[in-house]
């Protein structure tokens, strides 16, 4: 069976753990492999809502182009959203992904450019085979952006993984909660 991440992935999160006194759905939040936005309705017992903040379509940073195997200046979709509680409009969660357009169907493509749709449920709507592996994860003392968008101060967890369909990575994301949003 294929792991969703690798050993060095799982050391960390334990690491992680120890040093930090993460909860244990701190390490759910870190390692879970399915879908952030069914997750989160789940912790916060709430239907979940995307704000977008930005979207557009950039040339490749090299860092990302690495991770998703395509040439650096390839052009992806940039997007920079914030999930919120349905109910009270609460940040949980920031997140940056990457998409290359070349690797889109047009019908993908368009839901994802409405900006209002988590990846997860366009990812679901059009049947879309996918795993998602787990490439780091990391934890942040501080950092004044993340307060600002998440409404409440650090400390910060983050992870970075891949969506992968047919064995090519399709989008890269990475996100960003507060350790207090659970706690």
């Amino acid at each position: 069976m294929d792991k969703t991440f690798s050993p060095e992935v799982h050391a960390k999160i334990w690491s992680l753990s120890k040093t930090h006194e993460l909860l244990p759905i701190h390490r759910v939040l870190l390692g879970h492999d399915g879908s952030m936005t069914n997750l989160l309705e789940l912790i916060s017992y709430c239907e979940v809502a995307l704000r977008t903040i930005k979207q557009s379509v950039v040339p490749c940073p090299r860092e990302v182009a690495d991770l998703l195997a395509v040439d650096v200046e390839e052009f992806v979709n940039e997007r920079d959203i914030i999930i919120v509680r349905s109910r009270d409009g609460s940040p949980l969660l920031y997140a940056r992904s990457y998409i290359p357009l070349s690797r889109l169907k047009p019908a993908f493509k368009a839901d994802l450019m409405r900006a209002d749709i988590p990846i997860g449920k366009i990812l679901q709507r059009y049947r879309i085979e996918a795993r998602r592996e787990i490439i780091d994860v990391g934890y942040l003392s501080s950092d004044c952006r993340l307060e600002e968008l998440l409404a409440c101060p650090g400390p910060y967890l983050w992870r970075t993984y891949n969506i992968i369909t047919q064995g090519k990575p399709l989008i890269m994301v990475k996100e960003y909660f507060s350790a207090s949003f659970v706690s």
